[in-house]
């Protein structure tokens, strides 16, 4: 069954990082560290999905021995309905994913388990200690190469242990006569998961009437220091997430010119910390400008005895609290 994807990040962050994990995961194959390639590839897929970043996962799988995985991804490739305007990177990703399917698919071995002796009895297959699913006995299913050991259990009765060495290409069956008066399978005990405590932050106060009105003044020039900050560190990041989006677009997305790569993983870098900067100066000019209009309120404030205020900072939050 063919399925579309969309092939475009939602926000400039999510390109970038997409763009930066794939750039490592290319580095990883390079140097044929296929585990870490997997990993930084399913990072750029899970943020922006593109056709090369399943080729290169399943080549990993693939040199790993994981034909099943890698099968699995070739598939995904192969069968994506692309649209008229895919870029040529994703169409040449396809091409290549078909023919490579077609040269693993002899290679993937198949195990059918057959049970005997079962009558009527509901029985449980279980691999290497894990319960095979009802669904897949008695059929080919595809297995990785490896050392497998099957066993078939139901009430009151199991089979003898069956080992098998699977190669590459081979086609098994194994056979589980199950004997009455033995033991009953072992039940897999769960275990609850933890949860943490959360903490709550204790606030805390600070109260203060003498030179209010002096106060308010340099909070008002700090409020307006930082907002200046924000807007210039807000259009420094704009600034440079388009110049590396601008080198990157070629043929599609995801085509950074290899001998540019560190270029544009540098403006990336500095438009992530431009935006850092620019949150922080947006939150401090808020919060002075807050505090300012407190306290220039307060300032005249007969009642100095009852009044006081406290700036807070919260998650993507500011203000000021007070008691008047």
């Amino acid at each position: 069954m063919s399925h579309a994807a969309p092939a475009l990040a939602v926000t400039d962050e999510e390109r970038a990082g997409a763009r930066a994990a794939a750039d490592a995961g290319a580095t990883a194959m390079d140097q044929q560290r296929w585990a870490d390639a997997i990993t930084y590839f399913q990072k750029a897929e899970s943020l922006v999905h593109a056709p090369p970043h399943l080729l290169n996962i399943a080549r990993a799988h693939e040199k790993l021995g994981q034909l099943v995985e890698a099968r699995e991804a070739y598939m995904k490739v192969a069968r994506e309905e692309l649209p008229a305007n895919a870029p040529k990177v994703f169409r040449q990703a396809q091409t290549e994913a078909r023919a490579e399917l077609d040269a693993i698919e002899p290679r993937v071995p198949r195990v059918s388990v057959v049970v005997q002796g079962s009558g009527d009895l509901p029985v449980k297959v279980h691999m290497n200690g894990s319960v095979v699913p009802d669904g897949l006995v008695g059929v080919p299913r595809p297995l990785n190469p490896g050392s497998y050991e099957f066993q078939a259990f139901a009430d009151g009765a199991q089979s003898t242990p069956s080992t098998l060495m699977l190669r590459e290409g081979a086609k098994e069956t194994v056979v589980l006569t199950l004997q009455a008066g033995t033991g009953a399978p072992p039940t897999a005990v769960p275990v609850a998961a933890a949860t943490a405590p959360t903490e709550q932050p204790d606030a805390a106060q600070e109260g203060g009437t003498s030179g209010l009105r002096i106060a308010s003044y340099v909070s008002f020039g700090v409020g307006v220091v930082g907002l200046g900050v924000g807007t210039a560190f807000a259009l420094s990041s704009s600034s440079k997430r388009s110049e590396a989006d601008d080198i990157c677009n070629l043929e599609g997305e995801f085509s950074c010119p290899v001998d540019r790569r560190d270029e544009v993983a540098q403006l990336d870098s500095d438009a992530d910390s431009a935006k850092t900067m620019s949150i922080v100066g947006f939150v401090v000019g808020g919060v002075g400008v807050a505090t300012g209009v407190t306290l220039f309120i307060l300032s005249g404030n007969n009642d100095k005895k009852s009044a006081s205020i406290t700036p807070w900072v919260g998650l993507n939050m500011a203000g000021v609290r007070g008691r008047f």
